[in-house]
Parts: C-alpha cells; structure tokens; sequence
C-alpha cells in the first residue's frame, strides 16, 4: 500500500480573492493559527488517515464534503468545508463556517461550497491556490 497525502488548497474568487485566507485572516490570531496547524497537520499525514475528531464526511445536504474540525479556545465550532479533488492528491477546501449542535453558519454553507466546487472543477488553475499556512 502506497502512502497518499493530499497537498491542501483554498478556493479563489472570480475577483482572484482567496477566500479562505480572507476568512483565517478575520480570526483572532490564536484560533487562526490553530486551523494553520490542523492544516499542516493534515497534510503531512496519509489521507485515509483523515477521521474523526480530525475530520468529518459530511451526509444529507452536505454529502461528498469533508469538513476540517478545530474547537478554538473561545469553545467555537470551526469548520473548513473541502473536498477531495480535482485531481488524485488534492484537498480544496471550498469554504468556512461554524457549527453548533449541527447547525452551521451560515447556513446555506452546503450550497456555497458545493457551487465553488463546481468552479475549481472547471477552471483549477485559477480559481485554487495552494493554502498560505501562515
């Protein structure tokens, strides 16, 4: 059995935005530099090893996306929505969020990232960026 890790990207705008680094760089420090750290944790790690508490597959409305999970230090539900694609070794990740007892914000977060992924799939080259782990 090969190891598989999956290098991670974030979702660009049509105005050449990346959305996820808009979205971290709104954190407080500390809880942007732990969803950095989950990240480059993730990365370095075999991709079959992606589970849970680490990650989560997503059902019902959100079937087919992954989320990245972190519990900040302010006892907020962050959540990274992704998945893997477009090609073999890749995880984009579509868009950001909380959740609390299953309920995300926002809430039509499914939507949002099911409609990104349908972009990075026709045009990867530019509407994905390799993740700034900074």
């Amino acid at each position: 059995m090969s190891s598989q890790v999956s290098l991670i990207y974030d979702y660009v705008g049509s105005d050449g935005t990346n959305i996820i680094k808009r979205w971290l760089d709104g954190l407080v420090p500390k809880a942007k530099a732990k969803l950095n750290s989950k990240l480059n944790a993730l990365e370095q790690i075999n991709r079959t090893e992606w589970y849970w508490p680490l990650t989560e597959v997503l059902k019902g409305d959100k079937d087919g996306l992954v989320a990245v999970r972190v519990k900040s230090f302010e006892n907020i539900q962050y959540r990274m929505l992704g998945y893997d694609g477009p090609s073999r070794g890749e995880f984009t990740l579509l868009a950001c969020g909380t959740e609390h007892s299953d309920n995300y914000l926002p809430a039509n977060i499914g939507q949002i990232a099911f409609g990104r992924r349908i972009e990075v799939q026709a045009n990867p080259q530019t509407r994905r960026i390799r993740h700034d782990f900074r």
